[in-house]
C-alpha cells in the first residue's frame, strides 16, 4: 500500500499543475497568444496523461465508478479543445475550456482528492 500512497500523493500533486495549465491557457489565447497556449495545452494534455496511467497500478477499488466516468468527460472535452486548435477556432477553444473542460476537470479533480484524501490521512 506505501506504493500506492506515494502514487497518490504525486497524482494529487499534479493535478493542481493541470488545472493551473488550463487556466492559463485560456489567459495566453484572451491576449491572443495562440502559439504559446497551443504549447502549454499539449503539455497539460500531457500531464492529464501522465495522471490517468499513474493510475493503471492502483488496486481496483481507489477508484469510483463515477471519477472513472468522468475521465471520459474530461478526455472528450479535450478532443473538442484539439478541434477547435485545429481549426483555428480560438474563440470556441476558450468557451470550450470556461464551460466544458476546466468544469468537468474541476469534478475529477475534486473526487480523486476526496477519494484519495481517506488514505493519506489514516
Amino acid at each position: 500500500m506505501e506504493k500506492h500512497l506515494e502514487v497518490m500523493k504525486q497524482s494529487l500533486a499534479l493535478l493542481e499543475t493541470v488545472i493551473d495549465g488550463l487556466k492559463h491557457n485560456q489567459k495566453l489565447i484572451n491576449e491572443g497568444k495562440h502559439d504559446e497556449s497551443i504549447l502549454l495545452f499539449e503539455n497539460t494534455v500531457q500531464a492529464f496523461s501522465t495522471v490517468e496511467r499513474s493510475f493503471e497500478g492502483l488496486p481496483e477499488n481507489l477508484l469510483t465508478s463515477e471519477s472513472k466516468e468522468i475521465s471520459i468527460k474530461v478526455k472528450n472535452a479535450i478532443e473538442l479543445v484539439v478541434d477547435a486548435y485545429e481549426s483555428k477556432a480560438y474563440g470556441k477553444v476558450q468557451e470550450i475550456l470556461q464551460f466544458t473542460l476546466i468544469p468537468t476537470y474541476n469534478k475529477w479533480k475534486s473526487g480523486l482528492e476526496d477519494n484519495f484524501q481517506r488514505y493519506l490521512i489514516s
